[in-house]
């Protein structure tokens, strides 16, 4: 009777053992000393590698200019663009940057983000290319950057009196006309 009952519990103890090695090697990341079987009908592997051999393909089309010969016809036809912001944005935004260091600065941001419109409400969707925030992330101004003959349209006449009747200084540059650092600071909180 003693003999079973150190049988089981060394069972016991082996079992807790082995336990504790496989939840260790889970937790870090270890590979087990068994290989592991795969199902040799893994249909979603071999579509994920088709699609990064047809991105990489395109991708290096994109960078030399020489198409690749096309062996399998590509899956998606969406691809990211070169730069989150335009470059005139791009150039603006670092420039806040450069002269606000202690604002934060925000870009491609929608007009429901910056006045209290309802989701349906025509112009809630509107886009601003930048917003100033002050350290507690209040709205200090938005700046959009277009064209004199991008302005002049009815929703764009509407957005500059929402945000003027609302209290935020809203500016508008021109592309070719994007104040130096030196300048927006007066700019922005010029009364």
């Amino acid at each position: 009777m003693l003999i079973v009952k150190l049988v089981v519990a060394a069972l016991i103890v082996v079992g807790t053992v082995l336990g504790l090695l496989r939840l260790h090697r889970e937790i870090y990341g270890e590979v087990s000393s068994a290989p592991r079987r795969k199902a040799k009908d893994d249909k979603g592997s071999a579509n994920e590698l088709e699609a990064f051999i047809a991105a990489y393909r395109r991708d290096k089309e994109a960078a030399t200019g020489v198409a690749a010969p096309a062996a399998q016809p590509v899956l998606t036809s969406w691809v990211a663009r070169k730069s989150y912001l335009t470059p005139h944005t791009k150039l603006c935004y670092l420039i806040l940057k450069a002269a606000l260091p202690d604002h934060h600065v925000f870009c491609n941001a929608r007009l429901v983000d910056a006045l209290e419109l309802h989701a349906g409400h025509p112009l809630a969707n509107a886009r601003i290319d930048i917003v100033v925030c002050n350290k507690e992330l209040g709205l200090v101004a938005v700046i959009d950057i277009s064209n004199q003959g991008e302005r002049d349209t009815q929703p764009e006449r509407e957005k500059t009196e929402r945000l003027q009747s609302a209290g935020i200084r809203y500016l508008r540059f021109t592309p070719s006309a994007i104040p130096k650092p030196a300048e927006i600071r007066d700019l922005i909180y010029r009364m």
